[in-house]
């Protein structure tokens, strides 16, 4: 009986889903880390707000090159062994940052990085899209995401803990994204199913995102506040007068803040509909904008508002990936998560350009106005959508 019980397939089940889940939750704390990190290194570096965000487009620009051509990759390899590989590509990243303090190098080594998390992110949230139940599946994601903010929220912490300066910082994300290999390893179950050839196009990639437009422009948007929020929060912090550590402590608040509200905001979008969800979203985030621009250096001020911002902002994520699991078979899923992927990289890489530009012009103050405009992009093109929106 026990071996039954061991070998059964709920259980392998199990497994698969906590060797997924581990590893993008360590892979969101080394991201977590990763890219506060590079900001106030390349802000001292250079001192030019618009060089740490363009460092910050070089990842994005990876995002957006790597996505399409995801899922024929899956469809070639072992997808598991590939996110291995991928793993253990960005922990080596990780350490050359300190070993070649050059900003254009830095420009190289994003860019890479962001083609391997790109790569363990899609393949990660593909498999736990097609390991989910169709009864609860919003609800599985929605564990999956506070995770992936704890892992997030981690990074900030262990920032604020070590510190940005010398080579202890840059050692530990290594050695978090080669522990991230290990869940896949050691963890056995159902595999990844791949993409057949003819779902792993250019053109499956845009018939998935005619699926769930809304959700696809979630994405874009998740991925213009998330990176901001990231890579230039920390600058914005730094410039109003607030320490290293306090920049630390508003990353990793705003990590809980999302590992806070993920799941009752998961609730409240399958009880009223999603889109209206969102919307409310949208509207919280542009005033919390406002509040923060307001509330200036207080930073007692600042704890509960970035807060809310991330926490409530992040629904735009899981939200969005419900709707596409929901929509497209388990075939198409890797060109559906891919094509989300794709709309949050092309997010990444517009956010940090608005946002260090705006900061360039209205020093500080131009970050949160750039905050507002994306997620007041947003509902106003989910109004305009209404008409044709489905639940």
């Amino acid at each position: 009986m026990v071996s039954r019980f061991l070998s059964s397939p709920d259980l392998a089940r199990t497994r698969s889903l906590i060797a997924a889940i581990c590893c993008a939750a360590l892979a969101g704390c080394g991201f977590g880390l990763l890219m506060p990190l590079v900001a106030l290194n390349l802000e001292a570096m250079t001192g030019s707000a618009a060089v740490v965000g363009a460092n910050a487009a070089a990842a994005a620009l990876s995002t957006l090159l790597a996505t399409p051509l995801i899922p024929a990759l899956m469809a070639r390899t072992a997808p598991r062994q590939t996110v291995v590989i991928c793993a253990l590509i960005t922990a080596t990243g990780f350490v050359l940052f300190p070993a070649m303090p050059d900003p254009v190098i830095w420009f190289v080594l994003r860019f890479v990085m962001g083609l391997s998390v790109t790569i363990i992110f899609v393949a990660s949230e593909t498999w736990i899209n097609q390991l989910a139940k169709p009864e609860s599946r919003a609800s599985l994601l929605a564990v999956y995401a506070t995770v992936l903010s704890g892992g997030f929220g981690s990074g900030g912490l262990l920032l604020a803990v070590l510190g940005s300066e010398g080579w202890t910082p840059w050692i530990a994300g290594g050695v978090i994204y080669a522990l991230g290999a290990l869940p896949i390893l050691i963890l056995k179950g159902p595999q990844i199913v791949p993409p057949s050839l003819e779902e792993s196009g250019l053109k499956a990639l845009l018939s998935s995102a005619r699926l769930a437009p809304l959700a696809i422009l979630a994405g874009l948007v998740f991925g213009g506040l998330e990176t901001n929020v990231f890579a230039l929060m920390p600058v914005y912090a730094e410039r109003i007068g607030i320490a290293s550590q306090g920049v630390g402590l508003l990353v990793a608040v705003g990590a809980l803040g999302a590992i806070a509200l993920q799941i009752p905001l998961g609730k409240l979008a399958d009880k009223t509909g999603r889109d209206r969800t969102l919307s409310g979203v949208a509207i919280s985030a542009v005033i919390l904008s406002v509040a923060m621009g307001i509330a200036g250096a207080n930073l007692w001020l600042l704890i509960p508002m970035v807060f809310f911002f991330v926490g409530a902002s992040s629904a735009f994520y899981t939200i969005g990936l419900a709707m596409i699991g929901e929509r497209v078979q388990a075939g198409a899923l890797a060109s559906a998560n891919a094509a989300f992927i794709f709309a949050y990289g092309l997010g990444s890489l517009l956010g940090p350009a608005l946002g260090g530009v705006s900061m360039d012009i209205a020093d500080p103050w131009g970050l949160m106005a750039a905050f507002a405009a994306m997620a007041g992009l947003y509902f106003v093109l989910s109004v305009l959508s209404k008409p044709r929106s489905r639940h």
